[in-house]
């Protein structure tokens, strides 16, 4: 199997892709008295020589108004900050960066 393929299957397995050049992945499970326990995994790639190259963790969502994809969707939206939160701010930099250095050699 070539990468390419490998990289074309990650949507077909539930793997979502996420800001900064992450994947992740939520999975929901009913526990007792009417809760959802979500857990989900959130891998960075890029942060290999990390000793943590991802971000994991667990919600339980006590008796859902909501549906399924629509927790899902929820709990995403959290993936998403927790990258934010993170990431955001050196990689806003970076961007702020490379830009002036494009606009340097344009001159």
């Amino acid at each position: 199997m070539e990468s390419d393929d490998a990289i074309e299957m990650i949507p077909t397995m539930g793997w979502t892709a996420l800001p900064y050049g992450c994947v992740g992945i939520a999975r929901n499970r009913p526990i007792q008295n009417d809760q959802q326990v979500w857990s989900w995994l959130i891998l960075v790639p890029w942060a290999a020589n990390d000793s943590k190259p991802w971000i994991d963790g667990v919600e339980i969502i006590d008796k859902p108004l909501h549906s399924v994809h629509q927790q899902r969707e929820m709990i995403q939206e959290k993936m998403r900050a927790m990258l934010d939160a993170r990431y955001g701010e050196s990689f806003g930099q970076q961007s702020v960066e490379q830009f002036l250095r494009e606009l340097g050699n344009d001159s």
